[in-house]
């Protein structure tokens, strides 16, 4: 019974673990707290199950968008960040998830790491 149960999980490639997506950041921004954020977002990915830094070396299939700077007011920061997935005609990609929030400025690795693994939870679906 055992080998029937791995030759099945081999079959369906759950026994080699989740499938990883090289996944980058993307911003048009440039002020130091967005790319701050970017940066947290970056350093959180590797702590993801369905997700691996892009390396620059393979073509990214996922990546967190922030679409606009992340707006500072007082101690807090509010943020919007979409999860892409690339399709085949690279034209329009599919937005897996939309993250938006607000977390305090001085929390801003911790809070990267909460919008890493909300994305990491759709990008495995």
């Amino acid at each position: 019974m055992n080998a029937l149960f791995l030759s099945l999980l081999l079959a369906s490639g759950q026994a080699n673990g989740p499938v990883l997506h090289s996944t980058d950041v993307k911003t048009d921004a440039s002020d130091p707290l967005t790319e701050k954020f970017a940066d947290a977002l970056r350093s959180a990915i590797p702590h993801a199950r369905h997700m691996k830094p892009w390396s620059g070396d393979e073509a990214d299939d996922l990546y967190l968008t922030i679409l606009w700077p992340v707006n500072e007011d007082g101690k807090r920061f509010s943020y919007a960040v979409d999860l892409m997935k690339k399709t085949g005609d690279m034209v329009t990609p599919d937005r897996l998830a939309s993250l938006t929030g607000t977390c305090r400025t001085k929390e801003i690795e911790p809070c990267a790491a909460d919008v890493v693994a909300k994305a990491d939870k759709r990008a495995g679906d």
